[in-house]
């Protein structure tokens, strides 16, 4: 009927495009129009109503919306629609577009799209871009395109969740986001108190520090001339420990033989025993957010376990193997934190409780483990061949200990 102009009594200009439709349909589909038509607005006595701010393009698919309930999002019209979806109150539509976003961010729009999610009050979208963001290489950081568009309290916030990465890496950061906008070349000075310049090399004192304009001036050439005649082992001495314990908020779940692993700006706590409950073994996943002080809830897993492993990688929470109410698992499971979706991986060839995890070169290897004896085998999973493949054994039984990656190497401590 609105092809064919039948009925129609209303007529939406955008921008260069004039739409005809009915008011019926207007305002049962959308509150902005419910309201515009039902009461004194001046429109609602009009025929003809331009919608400013709304380009053709994104008028037409949002009319067609409100007709079928159908919409196609792209990478391209995201954006737009949830702006007009925004401004005419159109709930269910913005939630579907804020979840397309959270499937497509990515290290090359997670700054943008993490600036929209907090301009539009989108919260599992600008967790979702705070992670990606925090995942990044901070090489791949200094090369982003998007450098510019960071405010200042999420580039401190990445500076303190990476305190450990390249100095220099980090200088050279500071260098590039004070020159990406106007105004920042003023807190140079301030954001350099991130950067331990004493663990930089000589020559890069040399190279970069000293030819840095913004070094320049009193304070600057007195740190690089206290720096340069100090050695670099005198700057790496121990110090006395600032370290001071500090309570937290309780998770939500009291349990035991749980499993903990780091993440982009906190911790994920998944399975365990609730002893509360008859040890009745859990599904729950509860992240903690270092900075909020706060934890969140995560879809829980699709089976319950306690004495399990579980690691971060790209985005993707996995748990390997432990203890159900009945036996060993040999399951292996994985959660996608931007979609919220579990999918497994195939099971590992023998079931295990309490294996080390880790991740090398984007690569999962299982290792060790404990099934009514201790196990020496390492596994690792071949994402080409979706398959387990067994690797050289562990020399020495292990259990108990623990397991981390560094560079192109596993070392497993303890046990």
């Amino acid at each position: 009927m609105r092809e064919a102009d039948e009925f129609v009594d209303i007529t939406l200009v955008f921008g260069d495009r004039r739409i005809s439709c009915h008011k019926v349909i207007l305002a049962g589909t959308c509150d902005y129009f419910h309201c515009m038509f039902l009461t004194d607005m001046m429109e609602s006595a009009l025929k003809e109503i331009v919608m400013k701010d709304i380009s053709a393009s994104t008028g037409t698919l949002l009319v067609n919306y409100l007709y079928t309930g159908l919409i196609e999002l792209t990478t391209h019209n995201a954006q737009d629609l949830l702006v007009a979806s925004e401004m005419l109150l159109l709930g269910a539509l913005k939630q579907e577009i804020e979840e397309f976003l959270c499937r497509h961010i990515e290290g090359t729009n997670c700054i943008s799209l993490l600036n929209f999610a907090r301009l539009y009050g989108m919260k599992t979208l600008l967790e979702i871009a705070r992670i990606c963001l925090y995942d990044m290489d901070m090489k791949e950081f200094i090369d982003s395109e998007e450098m510019h568009l960071l405010q200042e309290e999420d580039f401190v916030e990445l500076l303190l969740l990476k305190p450990n990465d390249s100095q220099e890496d980090r200088f050279c950061l500071v260098q590039k986001w004070v020159r990406s906008g106007e105004g920042r070349a003023e807190r140079f000075a301030c954001l350099l108190e991130h950067v331990r310049l004493g663990e930089c090399s000589k020559q890069f004192l040399r190279s970069t520090v000293m030819h840095e304009k913004l070094m320049h001036n009193t304070h600057g050439m007195t740190l690089i001339r206290q720096l340069m005649q100090t050695s670099l082992r005198a700057e790496s001495r121990p110090r006395r420990s600032l370290v001071r314990w500090q309570p937290m908020q309780q998770p939500p779940s009291q349990s035991a033989f749980y499993s903990v692993c780091s993440f982009p700006g906190g911790f994920v706590v998944s399975g365990g025993r609730e002893e509360s409950r008859n040890d009745i073994r859990c599904r729950g996943c509860y992240s903690y957010n270092i900075n909020s002080n706060r934890w969140n809830t995560l879809p829980p897993m699709p089976v319950s376990r306690s004495s399990h492993a579980s690691i971060y990688q790209n985005n993707h929470l996995y748990v390997v193997g432990g203890m159900d109410d009945k036996s060993y698992m040999s399951s292996v499971n994985k959660l996608d934190l931007k979609s919220g979706e579990w999918s497994p991986l195939p099971s590992l060839p023998k079931p295990l409780q309490a294996p080390y995890v880790a991740f090398v070169s984007n690569r999962l290897f299982v290792l060790g483990g404990f099934n009514g004896s201790i196990s020496l085998d390492v596994q690792e999973y071949d994402s080409r061949q979706n398959a387990w493949r067994g690797r050289r054994a562990m020399p020495e039984r292990c259990v108990g200990g623990a397991a981390v990656s560094f560079g192109d190497h596993i070392y497993v401590v303890g046990g």
